[in-house]
C-alpha cells in the first residue's frame, strides 16, 4: 500500500517541509522586525528622558521626576533607574508585567531584552546615570500572533490545494487503473470494458485505448474471417450449401479416428431420381432441387447432436452420427426415409423410389472403415433394390435401451470406475516435465471395462450426465485421499453438467475442500461451446476463481470461428485429431490459422492424434507447443499411482 501511494507520500512530505520553510522564514523576519522596534522603543524613550530629567535633578525636584517615571512605565518600559552622580544613591522605579504562556513559541525564537544606560548633563556636568530596561513581551507577543495567524492560513490554504491534488491524483489513478484493466481486457479480446460505460475519464486517454481497440478488434476480426474463409471455400458445396466431402472426412476422423472408441453411424444416400430431373429439365432444376433437398434435410435433421450432413458427389448425401447409439441411429434413419419421401413425391416420383440408402452402426471402428462399410450396405440396398441396408461395423451383442439403463444405473450406484491417464508433453524436448495428464473414465458393466465414448450416448439419452460427473469427481478425490495428487490433470465433463447451476455449485465446494485447485484442468470440448456458450462462459469463470484452469478440447473440429475463446479464455487449446491425421497443406493451412488464433490470446497450442515419433516430427513447433497421442498410450492410473 505505502509502495503504491509513495508518490502521493512524497507530495505531502514536500508540502509540509515547504510550509515549515515558510514558517521558520516568516518567524525569524518576524522576530527581527520586532527586535528592531524594540530598539528603536528604547532609544526614543531614552531621548524623551535626557531631555527632560536634568532641570528636575539639579533642584532635587523628586516628586516631579517620581511622577515622570510612573507615567513612561508601561508593559514594555518596565524599569527605570536613577543613580546619583555625587552620593551615588540609586532609585529605581519598576512596572508589573504579565507573565506570558508562549512556552511553545520560546522554544523556537524569542525577542530579548533591550536595556540603555546613558549619562545626564546639566551645564556640561554630569549629574546623574539613567538606565532603562524594556521587555520583550509585548513584541513576544506580536511575533507570536502574527506566527499563529501564518500558520492558520498558510495550513488551510495548503491542506486545501493538497486536497484538491489528492482529489486530481486519485482520478489520474482511477483512470490509469481502469486503462491498465481495459488494455488488460484487450489483451484477451474482452471487449466488454468498451461496451460499459465505466470509462478512466481522460478523454485523451479513452481515444487513445479506443484506437488500440479498433486495432485488436480489426486483426482479430481478420483471423477468424481468414478461418471462415477457408472453411467456406474449401469446406462447402457451393449449390446444395452443405459441408463438402473434405468436411465430411475431416468430421469423421474427428469424431470416429483410430484411437477413438466411440461408438456413431455413418449414412450414405444415392438419389438416381436427382439424375432424373438433370436429364429431362437440366442442370438449373437439378440444383435447385438440391437446394430444396437441402434445407429440407437441415430442418428435418439439424436439430440433432451434433449431425453432420454432407454432399458428398453430384448424388450422394452422407451422414455421420456421432456419439449415437444404434437405436438413436435407426430413429435418424426413419426421419431421413420420411424426409426424401416427401421430397420425391414433390418430384413426381413413387415413395420409397429413386434413393438407395446404406447405413453402418460400429463401435471403436475407425472413420475410414466405416465409411467403406457404409458404401458397402448402400451398394447391397442398390443391388437388391431395397430402401436401406443397416449393417453393423462390429461384431458385438446388441444392448437394449432398458437393459442399458439397468446397468448404467447400477455401475453409477455401485461406482465401479477407474481412471486411464495419458500424459501432455512438451514439444520443446529440453523441458522433461508433462505438461498435464489427461484423465480418461472407464466403467465396469457386465464384467467388461467400457470407456466413456462407448456408454456416453447412454449417458446422454438417460440424462445421467450430472450423476455420471459426481461419480467421477467423487472417486478422484477418494484417489487423492489415498495418495495426493501432486501433478497437474485434466478431465472432461458433460455437456449435462456444464449446464447445470446445483452441480457447478457443488463441484466448486468440493475443489475447495477436498482437491487441489492448482493441480486440476477442466476441458470443454469445442462441440459444448458452440452448443451452449453462456453455460461454459458460467462454468469457466467459476473454475477460475477456484484457482483451477480450463481448457478446450477438439479445438478446430467444426473448422469455423472460434470467437468463444476470448470469452472462456482457456490455459490451453487441444486441436482437434482430425488436424493430425493428415499432414496435407490443407490440414497444415487451417492448423497454422487456428494456432495464430491461440496464439493472439497467449493459449498454448496441443496436438492430438499423435501416434508416433514420425507424426511427432511433422509438428510445426512455431505453432504447436505440447503433444498427445498413442506415442504415449494411456496407462490405467492405479498402476502408476506411485508417480502420481
Amino acid at each position: 500500500m505505502i509502495t503504491k501511494r509513495y508518490s502521493l507520500l512524497l507530495v505531502y512530505f514536500s508540502a509540509m517541509l515547504l510550509l515549515a520553510v515558510f514558517l521558520t522564514g516568516q518567524l525569524f523576519m518576524s522576530t527581527h522586525e520586532q527586535q528592531a522596534r524594540l530598539i528603536q522603543r528604547a532609544d526614543v524613550a531614552t531621548d524623551q528622558l535626557v531631555q527632560t530629567l536634568p532641570k528636575f535633578i539639579t533642584y532635587y525636584d523628586t516628586d516631579s521626576i517620581k511622577l515622570i517615571a510612573n507615567s513612561i512605565l508601561s508593559q514594555e518600559i518596565t524599569a527605570i533607574s536613577l543613580t546619583d552622580q555625587i552620593t551615588s544613591e540609586s532609585i529605581t522605579w519598576t512596572h508589573k508585567t504579565t507573565p506570558n504562556n508562549l512556552g511553545w513559541f520560546f522554544s523556537l525564537s524569542q525577542v530579548t531584552p533591550v536595556e540603555r544606560t546613558v549619562e545626564l548633563e546639566d551645564d556640561g556636568a554630569i549629574i546623574a546615570s539613567l538606565s532603562l530596561t524594556l521587555s520583550p513581551n509585548i513584541a513576544n507577543q506580536d511575533v507570536a500572533s502574527h506566527l499563529s495567524g501564518l500558520i492558520s492560513s498558510a495550513s488551510l490554504l495548503t491542506l486545501a490545494l493538497l486536497f484538491i491534488f489528492t482529489i486530481l491524483d486519485e482520478k489520474r489513478r482511477q483512470a490509469i487503473k481502469k486503462a491498465t484493466s481495459t488494455i488488460h481486457q484487450l489483451a484477451v479480446q474482452d471487449f466488454s470494458s468498451l461496451e460499459s460505460s465505466k470509462r478512466s475519464g481522460l478523454p485523451l486517454l479513452d481515444q487513445a485505448i479506443d484506437g488500440l481497440a479498433q486495432q485488436v478488434q480489426r486483426l482479430i476480426k481478420s483471423l477468424n474471417n481468414e478461418l471462415k474463409t477457408l472453411h467456406n471455400s474449401m469446406m462447402y458445396d457451393a449449390v446444395s450449401s452443405l459441408p463438402n466431402r473434405q468436411f465430411f472426412i475431416h468430421q469423421l476422423n474427428s469424431w470416429m479416428g483410430e484411437d477413438n472408441d466411440s461408438q456413431g453411424a455413418v449414412l450414405i444416400t444415392k438419389m438416381e431420381w436427382l439424375d432424373t430431373i438433370y436429364r429431362h429439365y437440366g442442370f438449373a432444376a437439378r440444383d435447385e432441387t438440391w437446394r430444396l433437398l437441402s434445407s429440407s434435410l437441415q430442418s428435418a435433421l439439424g436439430s440433432q447432436s451434433n449431425i453432420c450432413i454432407a454432399r458428398i458427389s453430384e448424388t450422394e448425401v452422407a451422414l455421420l452420427l456421432p456419439e449415437y447409439s444404434e437405436e438413436q441411429s435407426r430413429h435418424c434413419l426413419h426421419i431421413l426415409i420420411s424426409t426424401l419421401n416427401n421430397e420425391v413425391a414433390m418430384a413426381g416420383f413413387e415413395a420409397n423410389e429413386g434413393f438407395s440408402i446404406g447405413v453402418v452402426h460400429g463401435h471403436g471402428v475407425p472413420g475410414s472403415q466405416l465409411l467403406s462399410l457404409a458404401d458397402n450396405a448402400l451398394q447391397r440396398a442398390i443391388q437388391v433394390n431395397e430402401v436401406f441396408v443397416f449393417n453393423r461395423g462390429a461384431d458385438e451383442q446388441v444392448i437394449d435401451r432398458e437393459t442399458w439403463r439397468a446397468l448404467l444405473t447400477d455401475t453409477l450406484q455401485k461406482k465401479t470406475i477407474r481412471f486411464q491417464w495419458q500424459a501432455v508433453n512438451n514439444l520443446d524436448s529440453s523441458i522433461s516435465k508433462p505438461l498435464h495428464y489427461e484423465l480418461f473414465t472407464q466403467a465396469l458393466i457386465e464384467n467388461q471395462w467400457h470407456s466413456a465414448g462407448r456408454i456416453m450416448p447412454y449417458v446422454q439419452l438417460f440424462k445421467k450426465g450430472v450423476e455420471f460427473d459426481r461419480v467421477v469427481i467423487e472417486s478422484l478425490i477418494a484417489l487423492h485421499k489415498n495418495l495426493p495428487i501432486e501433478t497437474r490433470i485434466a478431465l472432461n465433463l458433460t455437456d449435462e453438467s456444464l449446464s447445470n447451476k446445483a452441480f457447478c455449485d457443488w463441484l466448486v465446494q468440493k475443489i475447495h475442500t477436498e482437491l487441489p485447485s492448482k493441480n486440476l484442468y477442466f476441458e470443454i470440448s469445442e462441440a459444448s461451446a458452440r452448443n451452449n456458450l453462456d453455460a461454459c462462459i458460467t462454468f469457466s469463470e467459476k473454475i477460475r476463481k477456484t484457482g483451477a484452469f480450463v481448457g478446450v478440447d477438439h479445438f478446430g473440429r467444426y473448422l469455423q470461428g472460434v470467437e468463444y475463446l476470448a470469452k472462456l479464455k482457456p490455459s490451453y487449446v487441444k486441436l482437434d485429431q482430425a488436424l493430425s491425421q493428415e499432414q496435407n497443406s490443407q490440414n497444415r493451412l487451417f492448423t497454422e490459422t487456428l494456432a495464430n488464433i491461440a496464439d493472439s490470446l497467449d493459449i498454448t497450442v496441443i496436438a492430438t492424434g499423435v501416434k508416433d515419433e514420425e507424426s511427432k516430427s511433422q509438428l510445426d513447433t512455431q505453432f504447436i507447443d505440447a503433444y498427445q497421442g498413442f506415442i504415449h498410450p494411456p496407462v490405467v492410473v492405479m498402476a502408476q499411482e506411485k508417480a502420481m
